[in-house]
């Protein structure tokens, strides 16, 4: 569930992120990832499933190449294969789910939980939605993907924030080389990080959890709060994926926060 970083922020907009408890009003909808190009959306309203239907024409540049309903639910096919993320795809798959993600959110439709319910080769996860009456504060949003075993992607960060997280990096002398613009149009920096810290062994496991803490905190300092951890990546055979991390930020915190650290 979403919490806001700052004890003032919770302050001034709790009640907008936590739903009043009624077991006869709540209501849930699920979005599930499947096979290397589908998405299934689970009982929400058809309004909400015609503007998903839009975020996805918008920033899924391949477009959409068949819409069907699926037993109880209605299935997206992606031209190209977004949940394999290779290439420019690993970042386009990613603004794709951090803007539905985001679209949800402005509406109403919190993320309740991601979970793996499946033991198939190709599984990912499936997120479950609670509606809130109040939608949330006007937010902003980034993704962060753990790439081959030792590249690390913002998405959508600002230039303070990227800089934060190569201090962090450096600070842990875990920094290879600050690659730079992995790709400048969808505003995505990569790092180059030592060792194998996706692929850990022996001690290293525990610097990357370590390295996992730290980049928490520097978000939480910077006004944004770890939102959803998902697994949307087929993994290839005898391996799996990591998760990506979406993070939320209240817009003008976040806004604030990047003057604050200039």
């Amino acid at each position: 569930m979403f919490s806001p970083p700052f004890e003032k922020f919770e302050k001034s907009t709790s009640k907008s992120f936590t739903p009043e408890y009624s077991p006869f009003r709540t209501t849930f909808a699920t979005i599930s990832l499947h096979r290397s190009d589908r998405i299934r959306l689970l009982a929400f309203p058809h309004a909400d499933v015609a503007a998903i239907g839009g975020v996805i024409k918008e920033y899924w540049r391949k477009g959409i190449q068949e819409e069907q309903t699926y037993g109880p639910s209605f299935e997206f096919k992606l031209h190209g294969y977004p949940w394999q993320g290779q290439s420019s795809d690993a970042i386009t798959s990613r603004i794709l789910m951090r803007e539905i993600l985001a679209h949800l959110f402005k509406h109403g439709w919190i993320l309740h939980a991601s979970t793996d319910v499946s033991k198939k080769e190709m599984d990912k996860d499936t997120l479950f939605f609670r509606k809130q009456q109040s939608p949330p504060p006007e937010s902003e949003w980034i993704s962060i993907s753990f790439n081959q075993f030792d590249r690390l992607r913002l998405i959508g960060a600002n230039a303070e924030l990227i800089s934060a997280m190569k201090q962090v990096l450096a600070s842990m002398n875990l920094l290879q080389e600050d690659r730079g613009w992995k790709d400048k149009e969808l505003i995505a920096w990569e790092f180059k990080i030592k060792g194998n810290p996706w692929c850990a062994t022996g001690v290293e496991t525990m610097t990357t959890r370590l390295l996992l803490m730290r980049m928490l905190e520097c978000l939480e300092s910077h006004g944004w709060s770890l939102y959803a951890s998902i697994d949307q990546s087929t993994g290839g055979e005898k391996t799996s994926e990591c998760d990506s991390w979406f993070c939320v930020g209240d817009k003008a915190w976040v806004e604030g926060m990047a003057v604050f650290h200039r």
